[in-house]
């Protein structure tokens, strides 16, 4: 049987998705014990990059997991995967066999077996059994390693499950959750009717709230540098140059009539210019089109030929070495009714359902006119191809075509010229923020400050700078740069230069003193309005005051500000007045009616359900709060990333 490279190689569109979804189960479960030995000599004396449970993971550890995860993922899901596989070595196995959670042979072989079962059900049919049995083989390989961890994950998630237990107020107030409904009234009185004059808040208010609220806030060593961005636009000549070029091609293949092959090479050799590889439906959308500039881009058009055919094809396909066998089988096909399952010598014979858009042009010149029945052969690199129609879909109208997407970008003088500028600026910026923003202001530029905390190790891959789009690199060099250190960047064509300014090694968040008044401020704000209120006439007559009224609130309604609607569904007692504090308003309400009731004979029946309830949130929330017990510290930079 051939090999699913070579029917990928050979025959473009019969690729099987058995090679994409192999990777992606792959990366989805592959494992650092896979590979990992006993640690080098290197990798227990050289430096620190990531601090789990309190344990030091040297450098040579980690780019070793890295190297091996990037040559089957992308490098930063490699070096994602990394951490998360050095967080189970060092963190969740032994947490896992400090409790007694194990995983036995019997259970990995029974895991692997209905694994294994369920792939062969789904592909048996797309895929050979050779194919199929190459991959069960492979994933044993990694699966022998990677089965034990997930049972163990399985079995720590079900042991925490089964200490859930609901007493008798939790299910109470679940079941009132679920089937009370509240009737009432309440009026709003905005927080900002109050003047920021008119409350104050101490320095040592602030000070208090900050200690005491501060580990809600891990910092991860806090950078803040400062920036100047050198923009590289197109100048009036460059654009007229730009605009020059685009029509000097749509005169040449417009002089060239009904020249394809010169039209194709015109595009191909214009910057911007493309010959699509496949014919797409010829629609309003697909038309030709003279050159337009719009969104910064010159684009054009070309309708190269037309053609009418069915959407999609139901053949059966066999593959030969030579072209002289399939001639051969077209034969025994012609003289057998067309049964593939007559041919005596077919490699790879299958049925499939090919799609006219997929085909590439070459391809799909074999397959126009064809209609339910045809057999024929063609030649695809040298292999040949049978196939049998069977069935075709509704016939549409195609187009295939030639693209313009020319870019208006800076022509090399103008990049040259930024480059001399910024050449200018780092000449006589220093090594000091004092000087980097009075070199910024002698070039008439903006010294931009920003500060780049470090996340948690996990989920590395989304730090960035505030205001900078794709601006990993950039953060990532700022985490491990000293005070004074400069680096330029070019991101989306702009150059950026950043200094170091500070670096703040308090574990915690800085105080951020304007922050915390203003919440401070807003607390003080409506002790300040209820204090003024004890019933719903009272509130009225506030500043900015708002009456509403409210029927058939439920716990989970969202349609009014939470804090009032989690205090309304708390009520018990009608006709007392309540007050609560919202986001932006103190709120002042009262409860008429309560619909609805909770029978306590019910509380037994309805502990299991609403255990069950509360475990699939439980656990889903498991993993990310055992997860933090790690303490990840990730002293990574831009170059061990």
């Amino acid at each position: 049987m051939a090999s699913l490279n070579t029917l990928k190689t050979k025959f473009g569109f019969l690729i099987s998705g058995l090679i994409a979804v192999v990777l992606v189960i792959f990366a989805l479960n592959i494992d650092s014990n896979t590979f990992v030995d006993q640690p080098t000599e290197d990798e227990i004396n050289g430096p620190a990059v990531l601090t789990i449970a309190d344990q030091e993971v040297k450098y040579n550890e980690y780019a070793r997991l890295r190297e091996l995860y990037s040559a089957s993922l992308n490098h930063e899901a490699g070096a994602s995967l990394s951490v998360l596989s050095l967080v189970n070595t060092y963190f969740e196995a032994p947490a896992y066999a400090a409790i007694g959670v194990y995983a036995s042979d019997a259970e990995v072989e029974a895991k692997a077996t209905a694994n294994y079962r369920e792939f062969r059900s789904m592909y048996g049919a797309t895929a050979s059994p050779e194919q199929i049995d190459a991959y069960i083989q492979s994933s044993w390989n990694r699966d022998q390693y990677v089965l034990p961890l997930q049972i163990q994950a399985e079995k720590f998630e079900g042991i925490m499950n089964a200490g859930l237990y609901l007493n008798k107020l939790e299910i109470a107030e679940a079941l009132r959750n679920d089937k009370l409904t509240f009737d009432g009234a309440y009026v709003s009185v905005p927080l900002a009717s109050i003047k920021d004059a008119d409350v104050e808040v101490t320095d040592e208010e602030i000070a208090a709230y900050y200690e005491a609220n501060r580990q809600e806030n891990p910092n991860y060593n806090a950078r803040t540098i400062r920036y100047v961005r050198f923009e590289r636009n197109a100048t009036d000549e460059d654009k007229a140059a730009i605009e020059a070029e685009v029509m000097a091609l749509d005169a040449k293949i417009k002089s060239l009539g009904d020249n394809v092959d010169g039209i194709k090479a015109a595009v191909r050799a214009a910057a911007g210019g493309k010959v699509q590889s496949n014919y797409v439906v010829y629609d309003d959308k697909v038309k030709a089109q003279s050159p337009m500039l719009a969104a910064n881009t010159w684009t054009a058009c070309y309708i190269l030929s037309e053609v009418t055919a069915p959407e999609t094809f139901d053949v059966e396909i066999a593959l030969y070495e030579n072209i002289a066998d399939a001639e051969k089988a077209v034969e025994e096909l012609k003289a057998n009714g067309g049964d593939f399952k007559k041919l005596e010598s077919a490699k790879d014979a299958q049925t499939t359902t090919i799609k006219f858009v997929e085909l590439t042009v070459s391809e799909s010149k074999n397959f126009v006119g064809r209609k339910a029945g045809d057999v024929f052969l063609f030649n695809n690199g040298g292999m040949g191809t049978v196939v049998k129609v069977n069935g075709v879909g509704a016939a549409k109208r195609y187009a295939h075509i030639a693209n313009l997407n020319r870019q208006i970008v800076p022509s090399d003088a103008t990049n040259r010229k930024v480059l001399a500028q910024v050449d200018a600026f780092t000449s006589s910026m220093g090594n000091t923020a004092d000087s980097f923003v009075a070199a910024a202001k002698e070039a008439k530029k903006t010294a931009v400050s920003a500060t780049i905390v470090r996340p948690n190790a996990v989920n590395n891959s989304n730090i960035s700078v505030s205001g900078i789009a794709n601006s990993t690199n950039m953060a990532r060099w700022t985490l491990g740069a000293e005070v004074g250190q400069t680096k330029q960047f070019v991101i989306d064509g702009v150059t950026y230069v950043a200094i170091v300014e500070k670096i703040d090694t308090e574990k915690y968040e800085l105080r951020n003193d304007s922050a915390i008044r203003r919440k401070l401020a807003a607390d003080k704000k409506y002790e300040m309005i209820a204090s003024k209120v004890n019933s719903l006439e009272d509130a009225k007559a506030l500043e900015g005051a708002k009456s509403e009224t409210f029927t058939g609130v439920k716990f989970s309604d969202n349609n009014i500000d939470a804090h009032l609607v989690g205090a309304i569904a708390a009520t018990t007692e009608t006709g007392k007045v309540a007050k609560v504090k919202g986001a932006a308003a103190a709120y002042i309400f009262v409860v008429n009616k309560i619909n609805g009731e909770v029978d306590p004979s019910t509380y037994a029946a309805e502990r299991t359900p609403l255990t069950d309830k509360a475990a699939s949130v439980y656990g889903y929330n498991i993993y990310p709060s055992f997860l933090q017990k790690a303490n990840i510290e990730d002293n990574r930079t831009d170059t061990t990333f």
